[in-house]
C-alpha cells in the first residue's frame, strides 16, 4: 500500500520540479534536442508512476496475497506440542479438494469434543500451539494443520477463507472416518475463522460449538474497509485487487461472505471474539456478524488492549477461560 502513496507522491514531485523546469525553459527560449528527449521522459515518469500506483500496485498485492504463505519468522520457529508437555502425533489428510495437508493431533478425553483449530494469514499451526496445548490439558483432543500453501502443507494459492473451508472439511473428514471422532468444536482466528464458518454448515450435526476470534464480513466489506483506511479508492484499486485474487482462486468476491454462511447455520452456538483496538474490522461490521448468528446461544466478547487476532496474545488467561466456560454452558 505505501508504494501507492510513495508513487503519488514521486509523481508530484516531478511533475512540480517538470513545471518549473518548463517555466525556465520557456522564459529562456530553450527548443534544443536534448530538452525534447527530457520532457518527454518527465511526462512518462508523471503518466506511468500514478499507472503503476492504481493499476499495477492491486494487481502486485493480490498476487503476492494469495502466493505468499507462512511468514519468514513463524517458519523458523520449531516448537511443537511436547514443549508444553502435550503428547501429540504428526497426521497428514488431504483437503476435500485433493491437497496434502499437515499436521498435529493431541488426543484428548472420549468424552470431551474435538476441536480444529484455524490459523490466520501468513501464520501457521503453531498460531494455535500454546492455546491449543492448554486446551488439551483440559481434556480436548486437539487437531492443529497448516492451511494450504502455509506451513508444510501443499502448495496452492491462498484465498482469504473460501477455499481454506475445504481444508477445514477435510479435517473432519479425518477426524471422523480415521479417528472415530463424533463432537467437534471449531476455532479459527481471522481467516481461520472465516474458514470454520463457511465450513461448519456441512457438518452441523456433529458440530457443538463454533469459537471465531476476529472473522471479518465478506470479502467485499474488508478490501473496502482497508482501502478506506489508506484513503485509496475503490476504483480502480480495490476492484482491481479482488478482481485478480478471484480470478487467481477461481470465486467470485459474493461467494465469500461470512453472515450468509452465518445464516446458514442453525442452532450452533457462536462466540464472538474481538480486540476493542482492531482497527482492521469496522464495528458496524462486527455487529452485523453477530446479528447474523441464528442461535440464541452466542456471545460477543471484546478484549481491551488488543489489535487484530491478538486477544490471545494479551490475555491468554482470560481467553482461556471465556473459551472453555462457552463450551461449558454449550454443553448443558
Amino acid at each position: 500500500m505505501a508504494i501507492v502513496v510513495v508513487s503519488l507522491l514521486i509523481s508530484g514531485v516531478f511533475a512540480l520540479g517538470g513545471g518549473l523546469v518548463w517555466l525556465v525553459a520557456r522564459a529562456f527560449r530553450i527548443r534544443s534536442a536534448g530538452w525534447k528527449i527530457f520532457k518527454g521522459t518527465l511526462f512518462s515518469l508523471v503518466l506511468f508512476l500514478p499507472v503503476f500506483g492504481f493499476l499495477i500496485t492491486p494487481v502486485l498485492l493480490s498476487y503476492w496475497v494469495t502466493g505468499f504463505g507462512t511468514r519468514p519468522p513463524e517458519r523458523r520457529l520449531t516448537d511443537t506440542p511436547a514443549d508444553y508437555g502435550n503428547d501429540f502425533i504428526d497426521v497428514e489428510f488431504p483437503s476435500r479438494d485433493g491437497l496434502m495437508l499437515r499436521g498435529w493431533l493431541m488426543k484428548g478425553e472420549e468424552s470431551k469434543e474435538t476441536l480444529i483449530f484455524g490459523h490466520g494469514l501468513f501464520r501457521s499451526r503453531r498460531e494455535g500451539l500454546e492455546r491449543g496445548s492448554a486446551l488439551n490439558k483440559k481434556g480436548f483432543s486437539v487437531l492443529l494443520f497448516d492451511f494450504r500453501n502455509h506451513g508444510e502443507s501443499d502448495l496452492q494459492s491462498t484465498s482469504l477463507g473460501f477455499l481454506e473451508r475445504l481444508d477445514v472439511l477435510g479435517a473432519y473428514d479425518f477426524l471422523k472416518e480415521k479417528r472415530g471422532r463424533r463432537r467437534f468444536v471449531l476455532l479459527g482466528v481471522s481467516m481461520g475463522a472465516v474458514a470454520v464458518i463457511h465450513a461448519a454448515g456441512e457438518f452441523q450435526q456433529d458440530l457443538e460449538a463454533i469459537i471465531a476470534d476476529s472473522p471479518f464480513q465478506s470479502l467485499n466489506e474488508t478490501v473496502a474497509h482497508h482501502t478506506g483506511m489508506l484513503a485509496l479508492p475503490s476504483f480502480p484499486f480495490a476492484d482491481l485487487f479482488k478482481w485478480n485474487l478471484t480470478r487467481i482462486t477461481h470465486y467470485t468476491a459474493e461467494d465469500l461472505n461470512t453472515l450468509e454462511a452465518l445464516r446458514r447455520l442453525d442452532e450452533i452456538p457462536v462466540l464472538l471474539i474481538y480486540g476493542n483496538e482492531d482497527r482492521r474490522l469496522p464495528p458496524s461490521g462486527i455487529q452485523n456478524i453477530f446479528d447474523a448468528i441464528p442461535s440464541a446461544k452466542k456471545k460477543l466478547v471484546f478484549f481491551e488492549n488488543a489489535t487484530h487476532g491478538a486477544a490471545y496474545r494479551i490475555n491468554p488467561e482470560l481467553y482461556l477461560k471465556t473459551v472453555v466456560e462457552f463450551l461449558g454452558v454449550t454443553a448443558l
